[in-house]
């Protein structure tokens, strides 16, 4: 870690704000993508390449006698069920994996995250902070602060994109899983403590528009015997897992994909040694 200083970059972050800081990558070897870009990007290449996709909420998977035989699920739009014969499933429900596949050891962390415009461009860092709080901290604002400790120290995430920053804070396990991605309760007051926070130490952040407050889940591995993800056959032939990415899962994801089509079409996972992310040691 380098001592705290004048910086010229990232120029949006306070001066001051700086006690020490270290680099973790450049330009050369760090990118971002947006995941909502990237997940529908890769959707349509797969529907052009012939992949039918259906929106609908999975209630069972036939695996009668060791073997997958048909899925079922409720159609999304009109709620009618259906059953598709299959003979090759992979389960990649993230923190609902367990809904269609009781015996996976993974739970679901809920985490909020705000977008803000910022008041003038702001140049392209991430960010991992910790920020000192002192007593009095906080604002007011139309949405409530939640209760602060004095001096607590906080770890907002920073992600500068073009013509906006992501920030997002520390997971909680107040509100159970919902049914669907549709029913995810959003705590307005956990999103304004994310705003506060970045707003301590940048101007453009405080004076910027907030554009989204929401909150997702987090699929993590809870079992002694495997710290996650799971990626691979389950014991029942035909059923794979490619799920328990907690944060990691837009990063891992390509990588992922790769190694499930080998599984379904070579048999095994050929392109890296994943026997540590073995399912079958957990599930």
């Amino acid at each position: 870690m380098a001592a705290g200083g004048l910086l010229k970059e990232p120029d949006w972050i306070a001066a001051e704000s700086f006690l020490e800081y270290g680099a973790m990558g450049t330009p050369d070897d760090t990118a971002q993508v947006h995941p909502y870009h990237f997940t529908t990007s890769m959707a349509q290449l797969a529907k052009d390449k012939g992949a039918k996709i259906i929106m609908g909420a999975v209630s069972n998977i036939d695996r009668t006698d060791g073997k997958v035989k048909s899925v079922t699920y409720s159609d999304k739009e009109t709620a009618t069920p259906y059953t598709i014969p299959a003979t090759d499933v992979v389960i990649a429900a993230g923190p609902w994996t367990q809904r269609v596949f009781p015996t996976a050891p993974i739970s679901a962390l809920r985490a909020h995250s705000v977008t803000i415009r910022p008041s003038k461009p702001i140049s392209a860092y991430a960010l991992f902070t910790e920020i000192g709080l002192p007593s009095s901290f906080g604002r007011t604002d139309t949405f409530v602060k939640s209760k602060r400790p004095s001096q607590k120290v906080v770890s907002p995430e920073i992600y500068a994109r073009p013509h906006e920053a992501y920030a997002c804070g520390e997971g909680d396990t107040l509100v159970p899983l919902p049914e669907t991605t549709a029913d995810v309760e959003t705590d307005d007051a956990r999103c304004q403590d994310i705003i506060d926070y970045v707003s301590s130490i940048s101007d453009e952040l405080q004076d910027g528009e907030v554009t989204a407050r929401q909150a997702c889940y987090l699929p993590n591995v809870q079992s002694a015997a495997s710290r996650g993800p799971l990626i691979g056959e389950t014991g029942v032939k035909g059923l794979l897992i490619a799920a328990g990415h907690s944060c990691w899962g837009i990063q891992n994801g390509p990588a992922t994909g790769k190694l499930i089509s080998e599984f379904v079409f070579d048999g095994k996972a050929k392109s890296a040694n994943i026997s540590s992310l073995d399912p079958r040691k957990v599930v």
